[in-house]
């Protein structure tokens, strides 16, 4: 009886003590879990903050990237404007060195034209001098060269005296082997009068005209007769001009093309 008791007893004490140990190692485990899931709560609050951070530095990132993109944007458009009046004033300089350009070479002809008038002038006056000396009456005036002749060489145009009309005609014999080396230059045979009469005036220097054209083979186109108030002063005279329509012509167009 007391061999059962005994077993009994050493069974109770097995049994309790290794319900003991497994409630110790459950409690073990228990804690372990709760660790676990602690530090696992832990690992996702960190989680969140760092999403949290992580979003907050994107849309910083997001909003930089965007002020950037627009102030990119904004340069661009800025240089292509710029690039665009940049061409636009270039060419404008173009076009205005163009014109000055135009317009110098226009100046240019002018200038040349008044040179080379200014230059036959002179020239026809260096040859009158030599022709009919440096005594001669002969002056320039407003690109024009113009003799007056003197009251013998006057006078010998309608004189019946032989050696009147030699005088004359010895003096127009050289002035027209001067005006036949300047085909282009206009020729005006111009009365002057002191007393009123220009139809006398006018009279002789049709007279000339027509001598000049007869006689000594002076083109009629060229030949011009007229007759002006001398004032105090009466004569004859041959105005020689080169020829300025075409060159007046010419001014004219360059001022219309100008306007």
């Amino acid at each position: 009886m007391n061999k059962y008791f005994t077993l009994l007893s050493i069974l109770f004490i097995s049994v309790t003590t290794l319900q003991a140990q497994k409630k110790s190692d459950l409690l073990i485990e228990i804690q372990n879990l709760k660790a676990s899931k602690d530090s696992i709560n832990n690992l996702y609050v960190v989680s969140k903050k760092r999403e949290t951070v992580s979003k907050t530095e994107a849309d910083s990132y997001k909003t930089q990237v965007d002020e950037l993109l627009v102030t990119n944007n904004s340069l661009m458009e800025n240089i292509n404007n710029f690039t665009k009046a940049s061409i636009e004033k270039s060419e404008n300089i173009g076009k205005t060195l163009e014109s000055l350009q135009d317009k110098e070479a226009k100046l240019k002809v002018i200038n040349d034209k008044f040179s080379s008038h200014d230059s036959i002038a002179l020239a026809i006056l260096t040859d009158l001098k030599k022709s009919l000396g440096e005594n001669s009456t002969i002056n320039v005036a407003n690109g024009a060269v113009t003799i007056s002749l003197n009251e013998a060489t006057r006078n010998g145009l309608t004189s019946k005296s032989a050696v009147d009309k030699s005088a004359t005609e010895s003096m127009l014999t050289q002035i027209t082997n001067v005006l036949k080396r300047y085909k282009d230059a206009t020729i005006t045979v111009e009365g002057v009068t002191n007393t009123g009469e220009f139809d006398v005036a006018l009279n002789l220097a049709t007279v000339l005209a027509n001598k000049l054209q007869k006689q000594y083979s002076i083109s009629n186109a060229r030949l011009v007769a007229t007759t002006k108030d001398g004032g105090f002063t009466e004569g004859l005279n041959i105005r020689i001009s080169p020829k300025f329509d075409a060159f007046y012509f010419l001014v004219r167009e360059q001022i219309k093309e100008n306007n």
